[in-house]
């Protein structure tokens, strides 16, 4: 699972980058690249929480902590 959100964090940042050249650049297509780059900010996203999640859990799991 880390494999694949790494990979849809990548895929965001590229699709993001994308839609911001197409911005800077004023391409003729320029709405479609927008939605490309709301969809890469959601890849990004959604990689981010699932890493927070996985380091809460992690911690979490770590019983020292709370015998104290």
């Amino acid at each position: 699972m880390r494999r694949i959100a790494l990979f849809a964090f990548i895929l965001g940042i590229m699709m993001a980058t994308v839609a911001y050249v197409a911005e800077v650049n004023e391409w003729t297509a320029s709405p479609e690249f927008m939605t490309l780059g709301f969809a890469g900010y959601v890849l990004i996203i959604s990689a981010a929480a699932y890493y927070m999640t996985a380091i809460l859990y992690e911690w979490s799991r770590e019983t020292e902590a709370w015998q104290g």
